[in-house]
């Protein structure tokens, strides 16, 4: 465990030298990709609410099947990932995602159609994931692997940023059915061929530091997914995953009907949206420089201690408008964080060879996790009539997920493979 910063040298540049396209591919990958569905999901809400007459418990029920159907299929596109590489799984998981997103433009208010739909978005968006997309990064970055994994999943928060005031616009103006045939585009048109293209087709092996670069800070030997589960730092990740994403998905499935009920009008809600996506850029970028530079584990759990603030912020009565940005902005940044860890923390403990198949299984806690809390938050709603209880339980849970990381660096003293920085 590295104790003192480390500086960049001559093989960090070359290592950048020789893979910046790889990190801009991958962000332009993740950011058209299901992320931006998350990101922007909430906008959707009212409009589909008012046309069908569901309620907010009622859609986000559906949120929750694609999330489950996403939970149990990621475990299979690690294995995929591993065994075929990512870019046929990208293609076919990208095309799979626009028809799905042209299909819910298309209906006409059956509820079983848009679970089936909602489920259909969860099997293809793994695929288009960051689980796909840190693959390249890693097997290209050794050195700074914290810093590439920060400036490629930055371009989910530089899509989310620009997407929610223009579907806002394309909502108000034309109505949400053109909103789902502008993600299609954005999905399979638009963000696919240009992270192909950047990316190219010689980064679908494994490599490691020790290959490539000389004085390398980590040598990590490989583990197969039936060792990591044996492993304390395994589980550790899992509980940690699950405390981040119940309240961080929580808030931002209904991101938008939340900051409304605070008094905001549309325009603010636009706004804040878009400062929830700055925040996500900020702690990636943050989150990955320092991953490379201090104790990973404690980077970790200072993150996650962030948005346990935000949370408090957001349940003051009636905040102004630039504390409920601040708030959103606490949340957004340790968000933004969440892919930078595990994939730095899984790539780093247990080696790139069985990568996808051991951050599939994590991340299908992820995505359990993520579909409880979407479906949680919009019933808390409906039986409260806000969102209160759901915030208390999110920042008591951001605190267990801090400790979880802060216990990892008390697992790898006990004797397991040691993360550097």
């Amino acid at each position: 465990m590295a104790d003192t910063p480390r500086a960049m040298s001559a093989a960090d540049i070359a290592e950048w030298r020789n893979g910046w396209r790889v990190a801009l591919g991958a962000g332009i990958g993740m950011g058209t990709g299901v992320s931006l569905y998350l990101y922007v999901a909430s906008i959707f809400i009212g409009p589909i609410s008012e046309e069908f007459g569901w309620s907010r418990g009622a859609i986000s029920f559906g949120s929750m099947m694609s999330f489950l159907t996403g939970a149990v299929t990621l475990p299979i596109l690690g294995r995929y990932l591993d065994r075929l590489g990512f870019r046929r799984v990208a293609i076919f998981c990208c095309f799979g995602l626009a028809s799905v997103y042209a299909l819910n433009a298309l209906q006409t208010g059956v509820y079983e159609i848009y679970i089936a739909m909602m489920i259909a978005g969860g099997v293809f968006g793994g695929g288009t994931s960051s689980i796909i997309y840190t693959r390249p990064v890693i097997a290209s970055f050794a050195r700074q692997r914290g810093l590439a994994l920060g400036i490629a999943t930055a371009g989910t928060s530089i899509a989310a940023m620009i997407a929610p005031p223009l579907l806002m616009y394309v909502i108000t103006e034309y109505g949400w059915r053109p909103g789902f045939f502008a993600l299609a585009a954005l999905t399979a048109l638009i963000g696919l061929p240009l992270a192909l293209a950047l990316i190219g087709k010689a980064k679908e092996a494994t490599a490691h530091a020790s290959d490539d670069v000389d004085d390398a800070p980590v040598n990590v030997p490989d583990v197969t997914l039936r060792e990591a589960v044996k492993r304390g730092r395994f589980w550790l990740l899992v509980l940690a995953i699950a405390c981040i994403n119940i309240p961080g998905s929580g808030v931002l499935g209904q991101l938008a009907p939340l900051v409304s009920d605070t008094g905001l009008n549309d325009g603010d809600v636009a706004i804040v949206m878009s400062i929830y996506a700055a925040g996500l850029l900020v702690g990636r970028l943050i989150t990955g420089f320092s991953l490379d530079r201090f104790p990973p584990q404690w980077v970790g759990a200072i993150t996650t201690l962030v948005p346990a603030i935000g949370i408090v912020l957001l349940m003051i009565p009636e905040p102004s408008f630039a504390l409920a940005a601040l708030a959103v902005a606490l949340i957004g940044a340790q968000q933004g964080a969440e892919v930078d860890l595990f994939a730095y923390f899984i790539s780093r403990s247990f080696g790139l060879k069985h990568y996808g198949s051991i951050f599939g299984v994590i991340a299908m806690a992820g995505a359990i996790s993520t579909a409880i809390a979407l479906v949680s938050f919009g019933k808390i709603h409906d039986a409260t009539g806000s969102y209160d209880l759901g915030l208390q339980v999110g920042a008591v849970l951001f605190c267990v997920g801090a400790l979880a990381f802060a216990l990892i660096g008390r697992e790898a003293a006990a004797g397991s493979v040691v993360v550097t920085a």
